[in-house]
């Protein structure tokens, strides 16, 4: 199997700006901190982008194909992770790294990574430029000093559990 130049250049963008990013704060003459400017950027843009595109790119697999299941699937995710996530949170009161009780598990990770299960089932060959764009979320929790990784890595299981579950209980056959 042949990659495309293209395709090899999109899907290596976020671990390769988040390796030189983090040379670049390393080096005494920035003035300011660029990984940290790059998680907020991760943590909060790309993220919404990330998760309303993925659930567009579903729902137009979904009209392309007419595969009516596929309709449920972005519903389904965001309704999953947030009774998962929000049950945890509040029956753990584990901490954030500011001390705050709502730590465990990372939510932006966690439907991150649901999105990236439920886009790779629909599109497969862009199934690492997907899980890329959800650890680069992940790492920005991490960051900005919002999570600590346990938490964000549990999370990660958490959604990648919630893609699986909701692509085998609500599947249909998806072409590529």
């Amino acid at each position: 199997m042949t990659r495309s130049p293209r395709l090899t250049a999109v899907v290596s963008w976020p671990p390769l700006s988040i390796a030189l990013l983090a040379v670049a704060d390393a080096h005494p003459l920035w003035g300011i901190r660029s990984a940290q400017l790059t998680g907020d950027f991760l943590s909060h843009t790309f993220y919404l982008t990330f998760n309303i595109l993925g659930a567009v790119l579903i729902l137009w697999r979904a009209c392309q194909n007419g595969q009516k299941k596929l309709y449920w699937w972005p519903p389904a995710a965001a309704l999953l992770t947030l009774l998962c996530v929000e049950g945890l949170k509040q029956s753990t009161r584990l901490p954030r790294p500011d001390g705050e009780p709502t730590g465990f598990p990372s939510g932006h990770t966690t439907l991150s990574f649901a999105v990236a299960g439920l886009l790779t089932r629909a599109f497969p060959r862009l199934s690492p430029l997907w899980y890329a764009s959800a650890i680069s979320i992940g790492w920005s929790r991490v960051e900005g000093h919002a999570h600590f990784p346990y938490q964000v890595l549990v999370g990660a299981v958490i959604g990648t559990g919630i893609s699986w579950g909701i692509s085998y209980f609500l599947r249909e056959r998806v072409g590529t």
